[in-house]
């Protein structure tokens, strides 16, 4: 697909996700409804710069996302190029939703077990997420999803101590997180920036969880922003 055949692509909305978030969906509708399939050498930085009016920094920091989530694949001194279906990974990941949803909506009976709940201290990488000052009061809820008696999600949830404005207790947080914030604090989240990877378990959160300590996972790291661009909860949900 040509530079002109994408001109119906530019920015069309005001957005307040990231811009690098952005570039990322935009990239990716580009390669959705431009047919690209694995193999395919996408457009080149000159043609999407100029294609989505933004900076090349910031066009390589969206198309890093998309390397991240394995979609494309740099070649040195070649371009990037297709290595996944853009289709099936906007499906799965662009789509903001919870774990619960999720495991709703694919039919996949569950429990949730609540592992601990409690008010802590922001560590580093929290409060750089949530914008925060280390040691700034957080909630932080570990949670881990079993079908059929096997643990299939391990997640750990930190929000701000500020946005629950009435008290709580550790089983209310069995169901939906987002949907708790919502419909209790008044907390709307409206768009997330992920990243993933593959991970294990130590020794000792394996057996927290319940599995061996060589199991595969994979790590959705998350933040979650309201309609006004405030991270709001600090996600990270391990899949098997």
């Amino acid at each position: 697909m040509s530079p002109q055949q994408l001109q119906g692509m530019r920015r069309r909305r005001r957005d307040v996700r990231p811009l690098r978030v952005q570039v990322r969906d935009w990239v990716m509708e580009i390669l959705v409804r431009g047919n690209y399939a694995t193999g395919d050498r996408i457009p080149t930085e000159e043609e999407l710069v100029d294609l989505l009016d933004v900076s090349r920094g910031t066009l390589r920091e969206g198309l890093q996302l998309l390397e991240q989530e394995g979609v494309i694949r740099s070649r040195h001194g070649s371009g990037r190029y297709m290595v996944a279906s853009p289709k099936a990974i906007a499906l799965d990941i662009t789509r903001l939703r919870s774990v619960h949803e999720f495991l709703r909506e694919h039919s996949i009976a569950h429990r949730v077990v609540v592992l601990e709940a409690c008010e802590r201290g922001a560590d580093e990488a929290t409060a750089r997420a949530l914008e925060l000052p280390v040691g700034g009061k957080v909630i932080s809820v570990e949670r881990v999803h079993r079908a059929e008696g096997v643990p299939i999600i391990y997640s750990i949830d930190v929000f701000p101590e500020s946005l629950a404005t009435t008290e709580w207790q550790p089983a209310d947080f069995e169901g939906s997180l987002l949907a708790l914030l919502e419909s209790r604090w008044g907390v709307a989240i409206s768009h997330s920036s992920s990243t993933l990877r593959a991970v294990t378990l130590d020794r000792k959160l394996a057996a927290r969880v319940g599995v061996k300590p060589s199991v595969p996972w994979i790590l959705f790291d998350q933040v979650n922003f309201d309609a006004q661009g405030h991270p709001v909860v600090y996600s990270q949900d391990y899949h098997r």
